[in-house]
């Protein structure tokens, strides 16, 4: 299995331009590789420039990718053969590298959220944020010790 970073483009001279830019910096056109992502994946349609990277120089593919334009940077392990990520599927869902961490919690008390293909999430978070804030006031001048409390009961009966 290789490394393999890439990032996707609006259109074919933008991947080009990156390409060049990474020819530049001694990767082999055996090394970047340039393909179109049809619609109805499980990514956006556009332009995918890929690039095998090893170790720092994976850092060094998303800097020029990242100057370059590309959005949906991702880091990957796939068979690369013949100067192309072989074993490529639109229909898997990248593992971004500029992706948030952790998960978004719905606003509380606005019911459950829409998900990316539609379907209704439950609003789990609103139950722990209607509970960390107070709703009548404790005469507390520092409204925010009340969610650290909050917090510091849960930590401790998780412990």
């Amino acid at each position: 299995m290789s490394s393999i970073v890439a990032g996707r483009f609006a259109s074919i001279p933008e991947a080009e331009h990156a390409a060049q830019k990474l020819y530049a910096r001694g990767f082999s056109v055996w090394d970047v590789s340039i393909m179109s992502v049809d619609p109805g994946g499980a990514r956006p349609p556009g332009v995918l420039l890929a690039a095998r990277a090893k170790g720092d120089r994976r850092d060094e593919v998303l800097d020029v990718l990242r100057e370059g334009g590309a959005s949906d940077c991702e880091a990957a392990k796939g068979k690369w053969e013949g100067g192309q990520w072989t074993d490529f599927n639109p229909a898997h869902a990248p593992a971004l590298v500029d992706a948030a961490e952790g998960e978004c919690w719905p606003i509380p008390g606005q019911g459950a959220a829409k998900g990316a293909d539609g379907d209704a999430r439950p609003a789990h978070a609103a139950p722990v944020a209607e509970e960390a804030v107070a709703e009548d006031s404790t005469g507390n001048e520092d409204p925010g010790s009340e969610l650290e409390h909050y917090v510091d009961r849960q930590v401790a009966s998780h412990n």
